[in-house]
């Protein structure tokens, strides 16, 4: 009896199995972070001139803090921008691959895999773009309405001068955290479906895919945003391992520095790994809720309940002997038939 894998079997298939694309979007992030590292570095450099380098370094001063950057503020000035700036292209590379990645994986190809992932990222980024717009927007809204809205009621309910760990306020932020989990939970997995929904051109444009993914959804919230909350805790239990074996590491040598680059790209390897594992988790789960096909069955044909009679064969008509040897043809007249003497 065959059975069927689950959608995070599936998706830890496709994270072991694509190592190769894996890659390719390691690559990606490495040239993101080296976009958002260039802000940073300017902020380093201020406080690494400034009086106040030693301090910071001994433990986390806010005063210190503070004097630095009035010190050092021409320096800093440019800094929001810069990463704003960052924080842009990281999420445009992202639409990107997402896009690239989907349709690598529905293709199953393995090897070469860069090409194709360029390809189809930059033939779908458009769509992809306007259904963030629409993700963004309708996260902040139904985030207001159902997490801020509610928590804010029961916050007016007790009172100004209530305690902080009291019934109401308690439950105020419990509210907002509980509701505001599952609201983004929900957003992310429609954004994900109306993705895919693009990828596997089931709709031509982002309001389409998302009409697309409203059906998918029907009936089936929890388990997606299961699959959400699975891929989401993963790629923080990765990030979290590695910076916390690189704290512990504290180099001090140019090879102990070095062993600290090796593996904290190694943990974006893996970060990179699970980012296909969700999209392959996401392909299954879509793939089992897609409408089956009507297959056209052949109608077949009936026998009437009298059966037709056999037409009797044919009797050739009988031919008069003539006279004369046998097998010998009567003669013809000029018209063609038989002649009369014969």
């Amino acid at each position: 009896m065959e059975t069927t894998k689950s959608p995070l079997a599936v998706g830890l298939s496709a994270a072991l199995a694509n190592r190769r694309l894996a890659g390719a979007l390691w690559a990606a992030m490495t040239a993101t972070a080296v976009v958002a590292w260039l802000p940073l570095r300017t902020v380093s450099s201020a406080l690494d001139q400034s009086p106040f380098r030693e301090t910071v370094l001994r433990g986390w001063d806010s005063w210190a803090f503070l004097s630095g950057i009035a010190v050092k503020g021409p320096e800093l000035a440019s800094f929001g921008a810069a990463l704003a700036f960052a924080v842009l292209v990281s999420l445009a590379v992202d639409l990107f691959l997402s896009m690239g990645t989907i349709r690598v994986l529905r293709a199953g190809v393995r090897r070469p895999v860069l090409r194709r992932l360029v390809a189809d990222g930059a033939s779908l980024f458009r769509p992809a773009l306007w259904g963030f717009l629409r993700y963004v927007v309708g996260l902040v809204l139904w985030t207001g309405l159902l997490a801020a809205v509610p928590a804010l009621l029961l916050s007016k309910l007790a009172g100004r001068d209530a305690p902080p760990n009291g019934p109401l306020a308690t439950a105020a932020f419990w509210w907002a955290v509980v509701a505001g989990t599952v609201v983004f939970l929900n957003a992310s997995a429609r954004f994900a479906l109306a993705r895919i929904a693009l990828a596997r051109d089931d709709a031509p444009s982002a309001r389409g895919a998302f009409r697309v993914s409203r059906q998918r959804l029907r009936g089936h919230r929890a388990s997606a945003a299961g699959i959400v909350l699975f891929w989401l805790a993963a790629g923080l239990l990765v990030q979290a391992l590695f910076t916390n074996l690189g704290v512990g590491l504290d180099p001090s040598t140019n090879g102990g520095v070095l062993g600290l680059v090796v593996l904290r790209q190694l943990g974006f390897v893996l970060l990179a790994a699970t980012r296909v594992g969700f999209w392959g988790s996401f392909l299954s789960w879509e793939e089992g809720r897609r409408p089956k096909a009507a297959w056209a069955l052949p109608h077949p044909a009936f026998a009437s309940a009298s059966p037709a009679a056999t037409p009797a064969p044919a009797t050739p008509a009988p031919v008069t002997p003539a006279d004369g040897p046998a097998g010998a043809a009567a003669p013809l007249d000029g018209a063609g038939g038989p002649s009369r003497e014969a």
